[in-house]
């Protein structure tokens, strides 16, 4: 039997498009009475303990001061075209990245990817006190060619 990662044909879709699906996905399950609890969140929540104290001070403060916006929602219907096998496999793709990972760099490229493609969140809403939204492309373009 093929492991997830390679019973699946990744040249359905380039790899922007397989986390805007995984997005989908996620968003679908929960609709339809999945579990709302995303692994993803987790993983993100384990690595960034990981980080040194000062970090994780930095990290709190930020959240803390993190203000929560009400998203408009998109006026284009976003269809999920991927199956339960290929969404686990772009799943398990995001998490050996967060599994193990030490850097803060690395974490907020993530979390750009994260919230560009699985939250479907626009440039400007991806914008923060921190950064900007060329600092979200760049964290996105990073993010993307380390999981290539």
């Amino acid at each position: 039997k093929l492991h997830i990662m390679q019973g699946v044909d990744w040249s359905k879709y380039d790899l922007p498009e397989w986390l805007r699906q995984f997005g989908y996905w996620q968003g679908a399950v929960i609709r339809f009475g999945g579990s709302t609890e995303n692994p993803l969140v987790g993983a993100i929540k384990k690595a960034k303990l990981r980080l040194k104290k000062g970090d994780r001070e930095k990290i709190v403060a930020y959240y803390l001061c993190d203000e929560n916006f009400i998203e408009k929602q998109s006026k284009k219907p976003n269809v999920c075209l991927i199956t339960d096998d290929e969404a686990r496999a772009v799943q398990r793709l995001i998490i050996d990245i967060l599994d193990g990972c030490t850097s803060e760099a690395m974490l907020d490229w993530m979390d750009a990817i994260i919230e560009r493609y699985f939250n479907q969140k626009s440039w400007t809403q991806l914008v923060t006190p921190e950064r900007t939204a060329m600092d979200a492309k760049y964290d996105v373009r990073c993010g993307l060619a380390a999981l290539h």
